[in-house]
């Protein structure tokens, strides 16, 4: 069979088991075989190798669902994403600009602050009145409920922004990216690349979102007497923001970085004639590369304190925080639980655990568990670029060594970061959906005590009085 028509037949598959998806209903339960098998044949399909022979529109389609299947099972920031690619593709197709529109609106119902759901439902707006504009491309017969629906919810839109213009908010153009040109310069890779934790980031690489806004919403913590103080879950989050952003400043140290450090000057090493790459800038992309990938079991540990799971503190990660402590069932604690961004992080440590999601993640993601293995307990190889093909003629296998150029390291923790990100987002607003689950069942009469917290001016925020 031709690799494209291969490619086709994994997409034709996925639309298989789509119809037998909304054939029942499956409310909110977390683990669906028709879900799975959708997601990983969407999966295969755009990254069989002859992907790219498809045509635009058909490709496009392939981005569309996968956007919309990501979007059902809360994974609503790598969503909007599957749909900019569409759109990249056919740029005026309607089924990607509706899906997007709704995505967007759903995106912002989900913050906890009311100005940055503003700004992502006039960009829902504006993407639903392109899907219904009347140069919109229908790319396939039997579409007519699809844009029925996306009138109703720019109508619905309209009514709840009223009379509200982008320009009413904020002009995109009019935020600084820093003082210097090199922080500019980094802010600039840091928004195009959507790497600020900002949900406005995921709107495009305007100024306004190069600031790392994102934190948690207001808490209300049980009980608490004479040892009254922040929340642990604060003191936590704190940490996994701090490592973020210092793992994606030293992926762009490393990706930038030009001549030879002078911390490699004198360090005597052999050349073991396969084009090796050594240096800062490679030990720096690894770097970040592990400290991305650790954020996600640190953020198994939060969600393990915020909800009691019960897994105990040497035992919890990312791979097996869903399930029940020492079990293979899905924890009582999620099974049926109605937050959409708690289960999208379920949905993404498949991506990241499950074997066969992980053959075919993004091309350049696919063997992530596998570095980050090779990185934490054995070897890894760099080598250089330019001679690559040389390079791997060269090679003479070795046990324990990972081989890998320098780009596709780079790549790889590039697209951990993004991965990392998308899950800081979900932690964020999991827990701002359990506040607000929590608030309706509170007794309205229980008291309840204010807590101030101030933030930490960047002038103390680093040891520079040392």
């Amino acid at each position: 069979m031709p690799g494209q028509e291969a490619a086709r037949l994994h997409y034709f598959r996925a639309n298989a088991w789509a119809g037998k998806r909304l054939a029942k209903p499956q409310g909110w339960r977390w683990i669906s075989e028709e879900i799975n098998s959708e997601l990983l044949c969407l999966r295969q399909a755009a990254a069989h190798p002859d992907f790219s022979q498809l045509d635009k529109v058909q490709r496009a389609q392939i981005h569309t669902n996968l956007g919309n299947l990501l979007n059902h099972i809360g994974r609503f920031v790598e969503a909007v994403e599957a749909w900019d690619d569409a759109i990249a593709l056919v740029p005026r197709m309607g089924m990607a600009n509706g899906n997007r529109g709704i995505g967007l609106s759903y995106f912002g119902s989900q913050l906890y602050d009311p100005g940055h759901s503003a700004m992502l439902g006039l960009a829902a707006r504006d993407a639903l009145r392109r899907a219904l504009a009347p140069d919109a491309i229908v790319d396939s017969p039997g579409l007519e409920p699809a844009f029925a629906s996306f009138q109703r919810y720019a109508e619905a839109i309209d009514q709840q922004l009223g009379a509200l213009k982008d320009e009413d908010l904020r002009s995109r153009k009019l935020f600084s990216l820093g003082r210097s040109r090199a922080e500019r310069a980094y802010r600039q890779w840091c928004l195009d690349h959507r790497l600020f934790l900002n949900p406005l980031n995921d709107l495009g690489a305007d100024p306004i979102a190069a600031h790392d806004i994102l934190n948690l919403p207001t808490l209300v913590e049980e009980g608490l007497g004479k040892d009254f103080g922040p929340p642990t879950a604060i003191r936590h989050f704190n940490v996994l923001k701090q490592e973020y952003v210092t793992a994606r400043y030293a992926l762009y140290e490393a990706m930038s970085a030009r001549g030879v450090h002078f911390s490699d000057r004198g360090v005597l090493l052999y050349d073991t004639m396969d084009f090796p790459a050594f240096g800062f800038a490679v030990e720096r992309a690894k770097l970040a590369f592990r400290a991305a990938y650790a954020l996600l079991d640190k953020a198994a540990y939060f969600l393990n304190d915020y909800f009691q799971l019960g897994h105990g503190e040497r035992q919890v990660s990312f791979r097996n925080l869903w399930f029940r402590p020492k079990g293979k069932d899905l924890h009582p604690r999620f099974d049926g639980t109605a937050n959409w961004p708690l289960r999208g992080l379920f949905w993404l440590s498949k991506d990241m655990f499950d074997d066969a999601f992980r053959s075919v993640t993004r091309p350049d993601a696919r063997e992530l568990y596998e570095l980050r293995n090779h990185l934490e307990h054995k070897f890894v190889a760099v080598h250089d670029d330019i001679l690559a093909d040389m390079a791997a003629s060269r090679r003479q296998p070795s046990k324990g060594l990972y081989d890998i150029e320098f780009s596709d390291l780079t790549a790889r923790a590039l697209r951990q970061l993004k991965l990392s990100r998308a899950a800081l987002i979900y932690l964020s607003l999991g827990v701002h959906a359990e506040e607000r689950r929590r608030e309706s069942e509170r007794d309205p009469d229980r008291l309840t005590m204010p807590m101030m917290m101030f933030t930490v001016r960047d002038a103390e925020n680093r040891r520079d009085w040392f």
